[in-house]
């Protein structure tokens, strides 16, 4: 998916956003009396307000001494007391944060200090307001009733006929699938209008000439085409419009409780400000103490030809050049912007080649990339008439990304092909590597048999999706998607995974679809995955129309050490 980004302060929050999620550690910071019992290297004190102390707000360090910036966030216990942890020494600024609050005046202080702190009581509602959650602010959207559903077109409401639901809608223009799969919508940047973007007649007419900035333009536009331009302006400047007017949040979120209290947030710092992160990680996910404390690796996708390196230990960011075997292979340069960004003009900041997306990280540290190395058209082991197994079942002629592997022992990028597509990935406990982004095919990649033999057309598979609706328990001769289903055959079905998940306990490969009302795609390999793997579809439940199934569309996925399936 294309990402616009709105602000140079939006990518740094963006990098956060990531960030918070990898970096989240679970520890007992509070004492349980009344003193703190701290190290040289911690910052401790108590939060009192008007009332006493202030439980369940956060405190905060940041400094901008150490190679990268760094912030380190801790919540305050019942008897309003913090500890930040862990610090490297420098100089910060700390402050307290808070629902009901406003940021609190900044102090300098260094790790081994103890500081107590007072919180700001915020003057009323709205300015209170500015301080909850973006989704707060999001909910004041206001979206078509249920009864404009199905859309009657541009001789009617101006929704599209394609969009049969109020949830069909809420997916395609509001979250999953729509603006908040990219955008952190209801947070300052995007509830306002920036003031560069124009002079306007109406907050729905600059909402149009806004998601047409950028390289990402043109995606956006053809998401508002899609459901109806109209209505879709007109709700978004419609909730503007309310904003600019004095309407916010009334209801306050609540403050961190019970364990809540206990997290410790770390953030960096660490790209460039042109770009964006779509992804990273730190570890093995079948082994989180693979890489331990090691580096964390950033997926800039199309923003950047280079892989982002934090280094936690050290506080150092570097990059490393992502590698493609085509230099004819396609870059997001040639991609000018739609229209001029408020920010940055008409200039086009986003070069990438590799479009990298997505990692694995394997048991020897090692990190998979879903990037692209080379044009559309797949090499001739792909194709018709190749004696490859997979691709005299199923040829495959074009496809996007493929894979890259960093190995940080020797320093190295390499690039390796495959015929189908890549997008997500993850392991599975023999170390095949399983893929989303393969369109019509579950596909995946031997790491062990590139190791042992460096081939790598040896090394990939990918197999039809086919169900076994004759009920023999075995593959057969199937008919087509779209053809009459025949009670003797099987029958091929085309229903792309956005998220992959490899079950530890039977070794199926469970797949998130997109979609309305999307649904779940179990694979089960066999013992020739090319010739006895067989799928099994799980949609959602779709035909009452007393259920509101408000825009379903499942995305990532996890399969849990017991076979449950999360999405």
């Amino acid at each position: 998916m294309a990402r616009n980004v709105l602000t140079p302060k939006n990518i740094w929050i963006a990098v956060v956003v990531v960030l918070v999620g990898a970096f989240v550690a679970l520890r007992a910071v509070q004492s349980p009396g009344s003193a703190i019992s701290m190290d040289g290297d911690d910052i401790a004190g108590v939060v009192m307000g008007p009332s006493g102390p202030e439980a369940g707000v956060w405190v905060i360090a940041e400094t901008r001494a150490l190679p990268t910036r760094h912030i380190k966030i801790v919540v305050t216990d019942d008897q309003g007391r913090y500890l930040v942890p862990d610090l490297p020494q420098a100089t910060y600024d700390v402050w307290v944060r808070g629902y009901g609050l406003v940021d609190s005046e900044k102090v300098q202080v260094e790790p081994g200090e103890k500081i107590n702190l007072t919180a700001v009581i915020a003057p009323d509602g709205r300015a209170a307001a500015e301080y909850y959650p973006a989704q707060y602010w999001f909910a004041l959207l206001q979206l078509p009733e249920p009864d404009a559903f199905p859309g009657t077109g541009l001789e009617g409401n101006g929704i599209s006929p394609e969009i049969q639901s109020q949830g069909d809608w809420i997916r395609s223009i509001v979250s999953t699938d729509g603006c908040i799969g990219c955008h952190a919508l209801g947070n300052r940047a995007t509830r306002e209008i920036p003031g560069g973007l124009g002079d306007f007649d109406s907050h729905a007419d600059a909402w149009e000439r806004r998601v047409q900035s950028g390289q990402a333009g043109v995606n956006m536009d053809v998401k508002f085409t899609r459901v109806g331009r109209k209505p879709a302006f007109e709700m978004y400047g419609d909730w503007t419009d309310r904003i600019e007017a004095g309407e916010y949040p009334t209801t306050p979120p609540p403050r961190p409780q019970g364990v809540e209290r206990n997290v410790v947030v770390s953030l960096w710092d660490w790209a460039d400000p042109r770009a964006y992160m779509h992804d990273l990680i730190s570890a093995d996910k079948r082994n989180p103490r693979i890489n331990a404390n090691g580096p964390v690796y950033g997926a800039p996708e199309d923003s950047a030809d280079y892989m982002p390196v934090l280094d936690p230990g050290t506080h150092t960011a570097s990059m490393v050049p992502f590698q493609v075997r085509d230099p004819r292979t396609p870059s997001t340069a040639s991609r000018p912007p739609m229209m001029p960004s408020p920010y940055w003009d008409d200039e086009v900041i986003w070069d990438s080649q590799s479009v990298a997306h997505s990692f694995a990280m394997d048991t020897q540290e090692r990190v998979w990339i879903a990037a692209r190395v080379r044009p559309a058209e797949t090499p001739a082991f792909c194709q018709e008439g190749s004696k490859h197994p997979s691709a005299q079942a199923f040829p495959i002629a074009r496809s996007n990304r493929q894979i890259q592997m960093w190995d940080p022992r020797t320093q190295e990028m390499i690039t390796v092909d495959t015929c189908f597509g890549t997008h997500h990935l993850n392991f599975s406990e023999d170390d095949k590597l399983w893929f989303t982004g393969s369109g019509p095919v579950v596909g995946w990649f031997d790491t062990k048999v590139l190791d042992e033999t460096g081939d790598e057309a040896l090394a990939q598979g990918w197999t039809a999706q086919v169900l076994d609706t004759n009920g023999n328990g075995r593959r057969d001769e199937h008919v087509e998607p779209g053809e009459p289903m025949d009670s003797t055959k099987d029958t091929r079905i085309e229903r792309g995974f956005y998220g992959v998940a490899p079950s530890p306990l039977d070794g199926s490969i469970w797949g998130s679809t997109t979609g309305m009302p999307g649904g779940l795609v179990r694979f089960v390999p066999g013992d020739d995955p090319v010739r006895t793997g067989l799928v099994e579809f799980y949609e959602v439940p779709w035909n009452d129309p007393t259920v509101s199934v408000q825009g379903f569309s499942p995305r990532g996925m996890d399969v849990d050490s017991n076979g449950l399936v999360w999405t």
